[in-house]
């Protein structure tokens, strides 16, 4: 039986790579436990972070898939459909009111244009020239009510030669100027039964140009003389009375 040396020598090799005997070195290149548990205390941490923020993005997903899910109900669907409609069919009213105003504006423009040129006559220029776009004219307002005549009078100047002179009196009461009106005689016979009607146009009272351009002045009185000639025609009574075409 053979006996075997354990003794301790220079030349040995431990049994174990994983022991050392007491007097060998330890070796520089392993790492320190110590700084190895601060590492993993430090890695830890965000290892937490990742698994929570992973918890929160499948909590939002499961949040997704039930949003996704859920129906709703079909008076809700209608009510809303109810809703943009009202609010679509209120916006179409609202242009069709203005749409329809400003038409009524523009239409009350055209039609006193001159009522409005001679009480606003800063606009009239803007208004003639809206008028030449569409072909209208900008004129004298002629009122009716605002123009009467005051007297009238119908002399015969030349018996022999039937040649006659009506005389009125003009007056406007209107508070803006108004365009000379159109003068209509009316001869009569003894019965009241007309014979003969004759119409005297502005030019034919009014001599002057710039004169007839103007207008019959506002709260103003115009004396009008027309001469004209009768023949083969007895008249027992007249009527004048004025009037715009």
């Amino acid at each position: 039986m053979t006996l075997m040396n354990f003794s301790n020598t220079e030349d040995n090799q431990p049994l174990d790579g994983g022991f050392q005997s007491p007097g060998q070195p330890a070796d520089p290149d392993a790492p320190d436990p110590l700084e190895s548990a601060i590492e993993d205390l430090q890695r830890k941490p965000l290892r937490e972070k990742r698994k929570s923020r992973r918890k929160h993005t499948d909590a939002l997903d499961e949040t997704d898939d039930d949003e996704s899910a859920y129906q709703e109900p079909s008076f809700v669907k209608q009510g809303r459909r109810r809703q943009r409609f009202g609010r679509a069919l209120r916006i179409a009213l609202i242009g069709g009111t203005l749409l329809m105003l400003f038409g009524a504006l523009a239409q009350a423009t055209y039609i006193f244009r001159d009522q409005l040129a001679a009480r606003f006559p800063q606009a009239k220029p803007a208004l003639v020239e809206a008028c030449n776009l569409i072909g209208c004219r900008i004129g004298l307002p002629a009122q009716i009510d605002a123009v009467v005549i005051e007297s009238t009078e119908l002399q015969s100047l030349a018996p022999e030669k039937n040649i006659f002179m009506l005389s009125a009196l003009l007056r406007n009461h209107g508070s803006i100027v108004q365009a000379w009106p159109h003068i209509e005689l009316t001869l009569k016979d003894a019965n009241e039964k007309p014979l003969a009607r004759r119409v005297f146009v502005p030019a034919d009272y009014v001599k002057s140009g710039p004169e007839l351009q103007k207008g019959l002045l506002p709260k103003s009185e115009h004396p009008v003389k027309i001469q004209f000639e009768l023949t083969q025609l007895k008249a027992a009574g007249y009527r004048v009375y004025v009037f715009y075409p």
